[in-house]
C-alpha cells in the first residue's frame, strides 16, 4: 500500500472517530448542511439532464 493511501486510510479513521464523539445535535446540524449541499448539486444547470426530441 502506498504512503498516500496509508494517509488517507488514518484520515478516514480520525475523521469517524470525531463524528461518533460529537453530539448527537451536532450530528443533525451536519446531516442539515450535507442535505442543503446535495439539494444545492441537484439543482446545478451542470446536473440537468436536456431532452433532445
Amino acid at each position: 500500500m502506498s504512503d498516500f493511501m496509508r494517509k488517507v486510510l488514518a484520515s478516514k479513521r480520525e475523521t469517524r472517530k470525531r463524528l461518533v464523539e460529537l453530539p448527537f445535535a451536532q450530528k443533525l446540524v451536519l446531516l442539515e448542511k450535507l442535505r442543503d449541499r446535495s439539494l444545492l448539486i441537484a439543482s446545478s444547470p451542470l446536473r440537468q439532464q436536456h431532452r433532445h426530441s
